[in-house]
């Protein structure tokens, strides 16, 4: 497996650095860079690699694998491996190894052998170990900082090999002496470690062997260890741009995960509720640094609890005892503070509170009411009925199932207009004219719709042209006068609606239309990669090029709906 640096990360398990090659940013020059992810920074960039032969930087060439990265050259090479989530080992081969600090204040030596840079910019204190050959140490001072700091291994004189260790850490300014591992050992742990973990992953058709191998490899990397606001084992929305978790993304990650891991799976369900405010809400986004609290996003968490049920039966009662309340408060949340109207209908009041930002259903203002959200909740009180009988909280069971009828009830009542779901706007209740993929997700609700309402919209989603494309669902109708080849959520193609839409219609008994929709959308993953969203027409990849939730939810349909 090749991973290109320049689209997808180069990472570990629990870490939070990375390894890409990117483009001049102010004074930063183009270059392969070892990146933090922490959010507190003012420097993304820790430190550029550069190739050194006789003294002299040389162009190289980078090649990535699930292990390690190698840097290549004509005249001599390094490959670099994670030994854990904090510690670098490199080794080169006829060339020296030049770290380029961004922005470091200052640099202390620790005899031949050992220094440590503080990198100001990153907030990290980065402790460099010499192996074999040689440390050297390239620095000015100009009274304050430092103008530069430049750490070389490189071989020494009667030798061909160098290597070195770098350690990044801040839980502490100080470091405590410990041992390594040998290069050899801790490049053959991390292969061992991904083959693992690949071995356990759901399988797939043999034709997506190479796009599996890379979703697998994006869901390995991407975990990160608990620290401040992370408070459990979880895996980020991505390594590159959306460093972070984002309060429904993370439930389709832990929906992959579930069978081979579901302890992974639980903590990443759990974690956003480890946040919930008094009052019941969700963070719209949580990092290792700060949270976004103001917006939302949409209750898919019952339908994605119940998923993950369904699919082991590692979750117990004292599992479910431990969501519960959490949840419960979850749900009521919505009736209790986002109905402004008071008419029994919650409502999103920002495009960001649906996870569809800029979706045409709030092209006339907010607050919105949605067949989406009511969608959402209905699923959300039957999977709480469920935990709740599990449990033997009878009253409670029946009280959910009963309220879950009444929103069913109100939801027809509300939204159906000239034999189609439409939103509202809360207060007036206008309808919003509206071409949008989103107004087919209360497919979900499966046999609770009115057969006529659910035949129509399924035979209007089989229309090529219209949202059907070669390549999935638009997530707008291509003859909208709004649609947009990029325009976020007016136009390309998402994972979350190629997941939803097509296990709606497999529970609906239209499994080749399910597995349709779930090939097109494999293919169109295995032609151009885990990006955030992809153009409706060509295909072609957009945004971020390595986003979690099109890994996960290409290795959730390439397994059990093509």
């Amino acid at each position: 497996m090749r991973v290109d640096v320049s689209k997808i990360p180069f990472s570990y398990p629990g870490s939070y650095f990375a390894i890409n090659r990117m483009g001049t940013y102010e004074d930063e020059p183009e270059g392969l860079y070892i990146r933090s992810l922490h959010k507190d920074v003012y420097r993304q960039r820790v430190a550029r690699l550069v190739l050194l032969h006789e003294g002299k930087p040389v162009p190289f060439a980078e090649e990535a694998s699930a292990a390690s990265i190698t840097l290549r050259s004509e005249f001599g090479s390094a490959v670099i491996c994670f030994e854990d989530p904090i510690t670098f080992q490199v080794r080169a081969e006829r060339a020296t190894v030049r770290f380029e600090f961004m922005k470091a204040s200052h640099v202390v030596p620790y005899g031949e052998k050992q220094c440590e840079v503080n990198s100001d910019g990153s907030r990290e204190h980065i402790r460099l170990t010499s192996v074999s050959g040689d440390l050297l140490v390239n620095t000015s001072w100009n009274g304050d900082n430092a103008d530069y700091v430049n750490i070389d291994f490189t071989p020494a004189a009667d030798s061909e090999t160098a290597e070195g260790i770098l350690e990044l850490y801040r839980d502490s300014i100080t470091w405590k002496e410990r041992t390594y591992s040998s290069f050899q050992d801790s490049l053959q742990a991390a292969a061992d470690k991904f083959a693992a973990y690949e071995q356990a992953s759901l399988q797939l058709p043999e034709r997506y062997s190479e796009a599996r191998q890379l979703a697998v490899y994006l869901n390995w990397m991407v975990q990160v260890r608990p620290y401040e606001n992370i408070t459990r084992p979880t895996m980020y929305a991505s390594k590159s741009g959306m460093c972070g978790i984002w309060s429904w993304d993370h439930c389709f990650h832990a929906m992959a995960v579930a069978k081979q891991d579901p302890e992974l799976a639980w903590h990443q369900w759990m974690l956003v509720f480890d946040h919930q405010d008094r009052f019941g809400a969700l963070p719209d986004t949580i990092t290792d640094n700060y949270l976004v609290r103001g917006y939302v996003k949409p209750p898919i968490h019952g339908f994605a609890l119940r998923w993950m049920m369904e699919q082991t039966d590692w979750v117990t009662n004292d599992h479910l005892l431990e969501a519960y309340p959490s949840l419960v408060k979850w749900t009521e949340w919505w009736f209790n503070h986002r109905d402004s109207d008071k008419d029994g209908m919650p409502e999103y009041h920002n495009g960001n509170d649906c996870g569809w930002d800029n979706s045409t259903i709030f092209a006339d203002g907010m607050p919105l009411e949605s067949p989406d959200l009511a969608t959402y909740l209905i699923l959300q009180m039957d999977t709480l009925e469920i935990i709740a009988r599990k449990l033997g909280m009878l009253a409670e069971a029946s009280s959910w199932k009963a309220r879950s009828q009444k929103l069913l009830g109100n939801m027809l009542e509300h939204f159906v207009h000239d034999g189609r779901l439409k939103a509202r706007r809360a207060g007036n209740h206008e309808f919003v004219e509206s071409k949008s993929l989103i107004l087919y997700l209360p497919l979900l609700l499966g046999e609770k719709l009115p057969k006529e309402l659910r035949d129509r919209m399924i035979e209007e989603l089989k229309v090529e042209g219209a949202f059907l494309t070669e390549y999935g669902l638009a997530s707008e109708r291509l003859d909208s006068s709004s649609f947009e080849e990029d325009g976020y959520w007016r136009g390309p193609i998402w994972a979350p609606p190629m997941f939803l839409l097509s296990h709606a219609l497999r529970e609906l008994g239209e499994e080749a239309f399910s597995k349709d929709l779930a090939g097109r959308f494999c293919n169109l993953v295995a032609k151009s990669g885990m990006a955030e969203n992809f153009h409706a027409k060509t295909g072609r990849a957009l945004r971020d090029p390595g986003i979690t939730w099109t890994s996960s939810i290409f290795l959730m349909l390439g397994s059990k709906y093509v």
